[in-house]
């Protein structure tokens, strides 16, 4: 799923969204993570967050563990480069 930018139209992926904000965070809840995607680019469904997790986890830029019953817990990678 992409997304427009209000102030020059430019096609961005939801995937450059997640990974700006878990760059900023280094460690985030996905709780927290689709609140700050509502924030940025207004409602999002969890199944298409989830999807592009699931794809960058594969790819091996972020992991996900479990945090609580029903929360999980996001971290880049490498985040220092």
């Amino acid at each position: 799923m992409v997304r427009a930018s209000e102030e020059d139209r430019r096609i961005i992926p939801l995937r450059n969204y997640i990974f700006d904000i878990l760059e900023k965070k280094k460690s985030i809840t996905l709780s927290e993570l689709l609140r700050g995607l509502e924030k940025d680019v207004g409602r999002v469904s969890v199944s298409e967050v989830e999807r592009e997790l699931m794809a960058m986890e594969i790819r091996g830029i972020l992991r996900v563990f479990a945090s609580g019953k029903k929360d999980q817990r996001l971290e880049l990678v490498n985040p220092s480069g």
